[in-house]
């Protein structure tokens, strides 16, 4: 995608509009309108079907009872809030502002039928456009107008909105020990939507990264609208519960599609997906492994049994919230081992990932380069900074999921500091004090030896990245030596989050009583109820291992720093946060009071309830947080413009 070249004018912009609208021997109007048309109603048929909307699932769940008004007053307001800011951008925007100078005037050559004409500053594929085309085409002369193009994005992210609700259900149903049966309950009854899913979609929806972008005509919402779609097919295909390759062939398709947005997109549809089908192969075909007769406990014969184990399918991925470092070096080598011992299975579970891996790299040989245009300025370099950066970044926009976790961590760590020192627990100390000193160390030599600071980051100050690398890693040179433990501290409390609510048996270091001078673990987690602990497990370490590769693999390529590289991560991650549990059962239940309650007894019982006992309080927090960085962002770009000297009469605004 191109990064806003201050150099490009009105005068490009209108260059390609008139080239758009009348090419020489081109024709002026729209080729083959019936085609477009059935285009169109295949592609919207097909979005509606797999949508929370879909009629005859509202319909299935009416008579189910699972039927809840509530997602619809989410989805009018998640829509008249994109639909406000989008009017607003128009209203005071109406000319492409920034890279619309070089995405709508592709669209609007699109529209006309001009396919033979194609901006060599775009780097990104067609996919947004042949879209806009299939919507314009049912409009008349104004379908490819710039506010009808924007208003595509508001469409895309309410589709995100569904498929952000259903892959939280999912997500969350898969938790369970017995993950089979209650997504198979699920799908029967017609897919009834929690408060936990509404609400997790919602923020999600919210994001302003991408609600920002919504109301703007840029990649990003529709991008990853499909990822997520793609996602949830993954996470519902049904020979994933009967442990069969059934609806592995929609899986390609919807990869393909999902390339035509942006090319990184190889990452999160092959690498990410086709890493957890191992992972998930692997399991539903493990075989319960017992030696033949008993051995003496010498290493050898121990690491020859945990060998066996693993090459059966028994591989070692534990919950994050029990988890050491340990253990993630376990769960690497025992997948990488159970995965040698069945090559043909998982072949036939992995065809999708691998032929949409195999259908990039022609695509590569054939362009000559991952990127179609600018590639001057778009050269792949290894980066890896871009995982540092990422950090405070999470921490920043889901502060309200991650200040409790870490409140309750450092509460927790002045209990275990104020405990007087004995012999293992100075073992212990010196361990963690290991793993810090080894983890700062490296992240030292890689903000010494790899930081790059890209030509763009610097020409743009219309970019709040600008201002961040202005006023911190640019402002001395030891200060970005001085951010790295910042750096460290947001990735260990953005991972506390992933691994679930932090409580005092949560943690394999920290969380530990003393009994006559030694350490031991404790058995119950207090204030959560004990079916809530059975019931969820939350996060594996295999999931967090392919996250984080997947991550690195998508970020450390690229030497530009723009926050929109970090919206997929992030979303995968926000829907992978374990709720808090909840404390009450629901009001109705509640009242077994002899007198008739009250109507504000009933009011404050539902407050009370969906607010903090029987609901995640944080997604309010989290939801209060995104409006409020939304409304101060929305605000300093429509009404905090400037001017820049070189170009004067022309409005510059800030932007992510």
């Amino acid at each position: 995608m191109p990064c806003g070249d201050p150099a490009v004018g009105w005068a490009r912009q209108l260059e390609w509009q008139a080239r758009a609208r009348a090419a020489p021997g081109g024709s002026p109007g729209m080729p083959n309108p019936n085609l477009y048309l059935a285009g169109w109603w295949f592609v919207g048929g097909l979005a509606t079907v797999n949508s929370p909307l879909y009629p005859v699932r509202i319909l299935y769940s009416l008579i189910k009872g699972s039927f809840s008004f509530a997602f619809i007053l989410v989805y009018l307001a998640i829509y008249y809030l994109a639909s406000f800011w989008a009017d607003q951008v128009t209203k005071i925007v109406p000319d492409p502002y920034l890279d619309e100078v070089f995405h709508i005037p592709q669209a609007q050559a699109y529209c006309v039928g001009r396919f033979d004409i194609w901006d060599p500053k775009l780097t990104t594929p067609p996919g947004l456009y042949f879209l806009s085309t299939l919507i314009g085409s049912q409009y008349a002369h104004d379908g490819c107008w710039v506010s009808k193009l924007r208003f595509h994005n508001v469409i895309a992210l309410i589709f995100l909105l569904s498929y952000a609700i259903d892959c939280r259900g999912l997500i969350t149903l898969a938790w369970r020990q017995d993950r089979k049966e209650p997504i198979r309950k699920w799908i029967a009854d017609a897919r009834p939507i929690s408060a936990d899913m509404l609400h997790t979609g919602a923020n999600i929806a919210l994001f302003p990264l991408l609600f920002f972008f919504s109301g703007l005509y840029y990649t990003d919402v529709l991008s990853t609208c499909v990822v997520l779609g793609t996602y949830r097919l993954f996470l519902e295909r049904k020979g994933a519960r009967a442990n069969t390759a059934a609806g592995l062939v929609w899986l390609y398709p919807a990869g393909l599609i999902a390339l035509t947005m942006r090319q990184t997109n190889i990452f999160w549809v092959a690498v990410f997906m086709g890493a957890l089908e191992l992972v998930r192969t692997i399991k539903a075909n493990r075989v319960d492994f017992a030696g033949k007769q008993p051995m003496p406990r010498t290493w050898k014969n121990v690491g020859i049994e945990i060998f066996q184990q693993y090459s059966h399918g028994n591989i070692h991925d534990i919950a994050l919230k029990d988890a050491g470092v340990t253990d993630f070096i376990l769960c690497a080598i025992s997948i990488t081992i159970a995965s040698v011992f069945q090559p043909l299975l998982i072949l036939t579970r992995l065809w999708p990932y691998i032929l949409l891996l195999a259908s990039f790299f022609v695509f590569v040989v054939w362009n000559g380069g991952v990127v179609l245009g600018d590639k001057a300025n778009h050269v792949a370099t290894i980066h890896l900074p871009q995982m540092l950066y990422i950090w405070p970044l999470v921490a920043f926009f889901s502060a309200p999921l991650v200040l409790p976790i870490g409140t309750s961590f450092l509460r927790n760590l002045v209990s275990l500091l104020s405990i007087p020192l004995f012999p293992r627990l100075v073992q212990k100390y010196l361990l963690v004090s290991g793993y810090i000193a080894a983890t700062l160390g490296v992240t030292l030599l890689i903000v010494k030896y790899n930081t790059i600071i890209h030509p763009f980051t610097l020409a743009d100050n219309r970019h709040y990245m600008f201002y961040v690398f202005r006023y911190t890693i640019l402002r001395h040179p030891l200060i970005r030596y001085l951010l790295a433990p910042i750096y460290l501290t947001c990735a260990y409390l953005v991972y506390l989050t992933l691994s679930g609510p932090w409580q005092p048996a949560s943690s394999s270091v920290l969380q530990t009583k003393i009994t006559n001078g030694t350490i031991q673990k404790q058995e119950k987690q207090p204030d959560i109820p004990e079916n809530k602990v059975a019931e969820i497990e939350g996060p594996t370490t295999s999931f967090l291992i392919i996250l984080l590769a997947t991550t690195a693999l998508s970020l450390i390529t690229a030497p530009l720093v723009e926050p929109r590289y970090f919206i997929i991560p992030w979303v995968i991650w926000r829907l992978n946060v374990p709720p808090l549990p909840a404390r009450a059962t629901p009001p109705p239940s509640r009242q077994r009071q002899k007198r008739v309650p009250r109507p504000s007894d009933r009011v404050a019982e539902f407050i009370k309830y969906w607010g903090w006992e029987g609901h995640d309080y944080r997604l309010w927090l989290e939801t209060g947080w995104f409006l409020l960085i939304n409304l101060v962002t929305g605000y300093v770009f429509l009404y905090r413009g400037f001017e820049w000297p070189q170009e004067p009469g022309l409005v510059q605004r800030f932007m992510w």
